[in-house]
């Protein structure tokens, strides 16, 4: 189902779908019990499709037909989500998807952001966390600033490395030549008179 829905969700950003209509269209696509499910929310609460928020319909379906034990793994995998070695960017699709998937486990988009924010790298949180940022798409902004900051420094600093290891490669070259060719004249004796 979170396949589906997610499938249904590119597609209203290929097809510019207005908000009022995604409830209705996803709807008209819904097959067997599912179907049933919709009609019965539908009947039973006496809603309009056509006032019905995308959001508030993708979380009905997903407490119906998403199984309280995956409910359950994500939840717990939530908890204990880090980037880790991960970049900036796969950390984030990650904790999105969690998120997408679990209505409810972040409330509201400060509580996100820190979320987030507390799963960075050490040396990625301690900047980001200094700038007090408010949103989720600030701390994920400069996140990706300051992971990308690094990298420049890191591969600075590693080409730097290996220009000064090549210049003490042909120092010991040169100075191992000349060592060597004096090596092979037939050492100097004083004369002897």
């Amino acid at each position: 189902m979170e396949a589906w829905l997610s499938t249904m969700e590119a597609l209203f950003e290929y097809v510019y779908t207005l908000e009022k209509d995604k409830v209705r269209l996803v709807s008209h696509y819904l097959e067997g019990s599912a179907r049933s499910w919709w009609m019965r929310v539908k009947n039973g609460r006496s809603l309009d499709p056509a006032t019905m928020s995308w959001e508030a319909f993708r979380e009905l379906l997903l407490m119906e037909y998403f199984p309280e034990s995956d409910k359950q793994k994500i939840k717990e995998d939530f908890r204990k989500l880090r980037q880790g070695n991960r970049t900036v960017q796969e950390y984030e699709r990650e904790l999105s998807h969690m998120v997408d998937c679990i209505p409810g486990l972040v409330h509201g988009d400060r509580d996100r952001a820190e979320v987030f924010e507390r799963g960075l790298r050490p040396k990625i949180f301690k900047i980001i966390h200094a700038l007090q940022l408010k949103t989720y798409e600030e701390v994920l902004d400069r996140a990706l600033w300051v992971e990308r900051g690094n990298t420049i420094a890191r591969e600075e600093r590693e080409a730097f490395e290996r220009d000064k290891d090549k210049e003490k490669s042909k120092k010991r070259l040169a100075g191992g030549s000349a060592r060597q060719s004096s090596s092979k004249r037939p050492p100097r004796y004083p004369k002897s008179q």
